[in-house]
Formats: structure tokens, C-alpha cells, sequence
């Protein structure tokens, strides 16, 4: 009886370990982005600089980044919630339980444009100024940029995924 106790205890713990780990693989990469890397993908004016830089587990591990200018009212903006003004990149990861959720996600975007190389299927939205994926381990990464001065945002968004899968 100790023997069914001891094999159920294990069975038991194998089963949370899988079902915790999910929700890991998401949070695994919230913080491999860093301003010299932003800086590097980037074009930062002189008096630019990073001015925000957050990962937070909202819904969804959310990581944001901005930069530009200092303003007056980007210290009241933060100590009441906000993020300040300027360019922005947002990087939200979901951990999905099989590729067909990322065929939902896509079933969203009416201009998705498959991108073909990346990770285990990609596609880009120009309307949404985004790019999404999903890895081999059915992990979800939505890559959206906010940047006026750079041109090519789907070129700029693969390399960003391209940088957070070789993490």
C-alpha cells in the first residue's frame, strides 16, 4: 500500500510539473530585451532615451519599451499608471496548448501575410503594425512597434522575433 502511495504521490507531482510548466515557458522570456539592444534596432536622437521598460503578467507575460525624448509629463504619467509618450515595442507571449490556437489568433487578422523562416509559422499584420508567431513549443509572441522613424516594421519586427527565439 506505501508502494501505490508513493507511486501516486510522483504520478501526482509529474502531472503539476506539466501543467505549471506552461505558463513558464511564457515567462522564460520576459526580460531579453535591453536598451542596448533597443538602441542597437533603433534610431534614438540624441536626447532619446529609454524611458520606460516594463514586464509585467497581466493576461499574458506584457513586456513594453519606450523611448524618445524626456517630456515633463512622463514622471506624473508613470506614478498614475501610464506609460509615458514616445516610441513604443510591445512584446505579449502566451504559452498555447496546440498550434490551433495560433490558427484562432490568425482567424483575427484580416491582412495576415504568412512569413515564411520563422519559428514554426509566423505572419505579419500591416494594419495592426504586428507580427505574430508560434514556436515549436506552441509558445505565442505578438511583436508590435510604434516607431515613426522606422520604415520597414516587418522587417524590423522578424529580427526582433528572430533575436527573442535565440534567446
Amino acid at each position: 500500500m506505501k508502494k501505490i502511495q508513493f507511486t501516486s504521490f510522483f504520478s501526482m507531482l509529474l502531472l503539476l510539473l506539466i501543467f505549471f510548466q506552461l505558463p513558464v515557458l511564457a515567462s522564460d522570456y520576459s526580460d531579453n530585451i535591453s536598451e542596448e539592444y533597443l538602441r542597437s534596432q533603433f534610431t534614438f536622437a540624441a536626447a532619446d532615451k529609454l524611458k520606460y521598460a516594463e514586464c509585467e503578467k497581466n493576461s499574458y507575460p506584457t513586456c513594453t519599451y519606450i523611448w524618445g525624448a524626456e517630456h515633463k509629463k512622463d514622471e506624473a504619467r508613470i506614478k498614475y499608471g501610464l506609460a509615458p509618450e514616445g516610441n513604443k515595442l510591445m512584446i505579449v507571449y502566451a504559452q498555447a496548448r496546440s498550434k490551433k490556437d495560433f490558427e484562432r489568433v490568425l482567424g483575427t487578422y484580416k491582412d495576415a501575410e504568412k512569413v515564411e523562416g520563422l519559428a514554426s509559422e509566423a505572419a505579419w499584420s500591416n494594419k495592426r503594425r504586428q507580427l505574430s508567431i508560434i514556436t515549436d513549443n506552441n509558445l505565442i509572441i505578438h511583436i508590435n512597434i510604434e516607431d515613426k522613424s522606422t520604415a520597414d516594421l516587418k522587417g524590423k519586427s522578424i529580427s526582433i522575433a528572430q533575436h527573442i527565439i535565440d534567446q
